[in-house]
């Protein structure tokens, strides 16, 4: 979940960076392209930068949903799992737990 985070911030800020850019990356390149048609060089990048993002960003988004989706439907079932494991011991693991609990109450010395 981490990467996927950080993969949809490094593509909008990738992505924003080129649409807000006000130059172009690389001026004698593409400035020596000598392309009459079309848009400028700098439109070219800003949609460009654009592109990028949304490519980038909205498959991302929707994997981590699922991934999230995912997450929740195995701790749900964990969760389920767990509990007709204690129906069936009738606690026994609380219980344990709880005996756990009261030894190492005797074994603290008291301080009254």
């Amino acid at each position: 979940m981490i990467l996927l985070m950080g993969t949809m911030g490094f593509h909008a800020f990738f992505g924003l960076s080129l649409m807000t850019g006000t130059s172009l990356l690389l001026p004698e390149w593409f400035g020596a392209m000598g392309r009459t048609w079309g848009d400028s060089p700098l439109v070219d990048q800003q949609v460009g930068g654009a592109i990028a993002w949304g490519i980038g960003e909205l498959p991302t988004l929707i994997l981590s949903a699922l991934v999230v989706r995912s997450w929740i439907r195995s701790d749900e079932r964990d969760s389920k799992r767990s509990d007709r494991q204690a129906v069936r011991d009738h606690d026994a693991e609380l219980e344990g737990y709880n005996a756990m609990l009261e030894k190492l109450e005797k074994r603290r010395p008291t301080t009254r």
